[in-house]
């Protein structure tokens, strides 16, 4: 089993990781919600676990993943 790790880099805006592209922001995606879903089966449950539903933009041209919705976001935002 090799590890396939998707490339980021560090973002301006503070939040972490971020993607270049909108094509690896959805392969990192998919990575996430696999991982996330293992360690739910694994535990038994998946209740209080964070799970990366979408992308999205931010100013500086890249994309983060996240947990909120997009009405959450644009209210977290506001």
């Amino acid at each position: 089993m090799t590890i396939r790790a998707v490339k980021f880099v560090s973002c301006e805006c503070g939040q972490g990781r971020a993607y270049q592209d909108e094509h690896t922001a959805a392969k990192a995606l998919g990575r996430a919600q696999a991982k996330r879903d293992r360690v739910g089966e694994r535990k038994g449950y998946r209740r209080g676990l964070y799970r990366e539903n979408r992308y999205y933009q931010c100013e500086h041209g890249l994309f983060h993943l996240t947990a909120l919705s997009r009405s959450e976001y644009l209210g977290a935002a506001a």
